[in-house]
């Protein structure tokens, strides 16, 4: 039974995630990115606080953790904040379909930075995923010409691009502790939170969420980012958390079908294939041995309860 809690957990956040392209383009119809994502971040940091301490932490557990982890995870909520905020304005401007392309190009990019900044060894498998999501990549930006960039805002697909290095990095870097999952929930976003503010403040102004971009803003901040991401590490607590992890990859199939649905996006036939070929790097760059994946290692370091 404790095997299909953790399935359930995972499938849980899978379909949640598949809704956050649909609601950020809902949500940023009467804010732009900069304010969308503060508000959503206040909202996310409200939400892991209340839920925390109904798990029972108590708020002195939250609030005061040692300088050097608080320095950590500063740095990954930094991180979190710009992935977030450079996907939020590819949403709001290009076509959903080739951002979601763009946006699971992360788990490649996992591969790449474990072999430079841990100097890992590439296994064949991993070296074949890291080919092909290339190919998903240039084919998303091509539309399947590669012989010329063919979507309308090909630099929106490069900040995004960005984005997904950043969360890459963030997974990454996550490796260097461990620390409560509520804990480390909060302050991630505590800080992407101060971030945003400098972002909404140096480039936008700080205005109450409200009209049609109210309800958006209020279920990416409490369910979307904020509750999520303690339900997906209690998933990654499972001793097979690395099979479990593979269930990630139904997100983007489920988020193509929300925009398609919801907002009658452009059915190109490359990012169809793009989005195939991409699901198919994800699985053979996180596909593990007996000893475990990289995204096990990732994510587990994130749960000690």
């Amino acid at each position: 039974m404790a095997k299909y809690k953790y399935i359930i957990y995972a499938f849980s956040c899978v379909f949640i995630w598949s809704f956050i392209p649909s609601i950020a383009r809902f949500g940023q119809k009467e804010m732009d990115h900069f304010q969308y994502l503060f508000w959503s971040n206040v909202l996310s940091v409200l939400a892991v606080f209340v839920v925390a301490l109904i798990m029972g932490r108590s708020w002195k557990q939250l609030l005061y953790i040692p300088f050097p982890v608080m320095i950590k995870v500063s740095i990954l909520g930094a991180l979190d904040c710009f992935f977030y905020l450079l996907l939020y304005y590819g949403y709001s401007i290009e076509n959903g379909v080739a951002v979601l392309v763009i946006q699971y190009s992360w788990p490649l990019m996992i591969i790449g930075l474990s072999f430079f900044i841990f100097k890992e060894r590439l296994s064949i498998r991993q070296m074949i995923g890291i080919a092909i999501g290339f190919m998903a990549v240039v084919i998303t930006f091509t539309k399947g010409n590669i012989t010329e960039i063919a979507v309308e805002h090909p630099q929106a697909l490069l900040l995004v691009f960005s984005g997904a290095f950043c969360f890459a990095l963030m997974s990454v870097l996550s490796r260097q502790f461990a620390i409560d999952p509520y804990l480390s929930t909060f302050w991630m976003f505590a800080f992407s939170t101060l971030v945003s503010a400098v972002f909404v403040l140096a480039f936008s102004s700080i205005n109450l969420s409200v009209g049609d971009s109210l309800i958006p803003t209020l279920l990416n901040g409490i369910i979307l980012n904020g509750v999520s991401y303690i339900i997906w590490f209690k998933a990654m607590s499972s001793p097979d958390s690395h099979k479990i992890a593979s269930i990630l990859f139904l997100s983007p199939i489920l988020s193509m079908m929300w925009i398609i649905l919801f907002f009658g996006d452009a059915f190109v036939p490359a990012y169809i294939i793009g989005l195939g070929l991409v699901i198919i790097s994800g699985m053979l760059c996180l596909r593990v041995k007996k000893n475990g994946s990289e995204l096990n290692e990732l994510q587990d370091d994130l749960v000690e309860d």
